[in-house]
């Protein structure tokens, strides 16, 4: 299994002396068969925009507002992942530790300079947090990328130019791939997917009922389904309704 790192720290040396103790544990997870990446950035804009992707944060920022300010909009944003702030010049436990706003279930803190083995520690920890976390798979448009579990899909339908995804709560998302590339994104072995057409994927959860050769999804859409593959289709679905 992999975990991806990321390291929020405005001071370069800090920077640079995690990277070197950072490659050592990545040529240590190899060796045991896990993969460790990470990216390293110098300021919360840098890295808030693709916060999702990664399994751990570690971070410590004080010039534009210190690293729980940065916490703090991470949780907003949907943060599911262990985040970790390490203090230096703050210190956070002694800050924020008693104060209940703060108390997020997947906050911890460390002091700095970390160790070798306090690397490898969080980082266990990460990959036992990862292997109970729901999937989720990344959706990628020209100007904006979404990383959202399988079951918030409701269906997708190539056009001319595009995948036009839709998802729970009326979001849609427009894809620059093919029908071939969004299957292999999601899994189209992913329980309650099936392809309907060669232009159609739905997720039969959000099927609420069928009519002639069409189903009505969950939100208003109706998606036609192949004729000649009626019947393989509507056993699908029955027999995910069963379940």
């Amino acid at each position: 299994m992999a975990v991806y790192l990321a390291l929020l720290d405005e001071n370069p040396a800090d920077r640079k002396q995690a990277e070197r103790l950072l490659y050592r544990e990545s040529s240590y997870r190899s060796d045991i068969g896990e993969s460790l990446y990470f990216d390293t950035f110098g300021s919360e804009e840098k890295f808030l925009p693709f916060m999702e992707k990664y399994d751990l944060a570690l971070i410590d920022v004080h010039e534009k507002r210190d690293g729980m300010m940065v916490v703090v909009d991470m949780m907003k944003k949907g943060c599911d992942f262990p985040v970790c702030l390490c203090s230096g010049e703050i210190d956070y436990k002694k800050k924020y530790g008693c104060d209940e706003r703060y108390g997020f279930d997947n906050l911890y803190y460390m002091n700095k300079p970390l160790k070798a083995s306090d690397y490898r520690a969080i980082i266990d920890m990460a990959l036992d947090h990862k292997k109970n976390k729901p999937r989720k798979v990344e959706l990628r448009s020209t100007d904006e990328t979404l990383y959202v579990r399988p079951e918030e899909i409701v269906y997708a339908v190539m056009n001319k130019d595009n995948l036009s995804v839709a998802l729970t709560e009326n979001r849609f998302i427009h894809l620059p791939c093919s029908m071939d590339e969004f299957i292999d994104t999601i899994g189209i072995d992913t329980p309650g997917f099936i392809s309907v057409s060669e232009k159609a994927v739905i997720n039969m959860d959000e099927v609420v009922s069928v009519s002639g050769n069409s189903f009505k999804m969950s939100n208003g859409a109706v998606i036609k389904f192949s004729v000649f593959s009626r019947h393989r289709i509507l056993k699908a679905w029955k027999n995910r309704v069963k379940k």
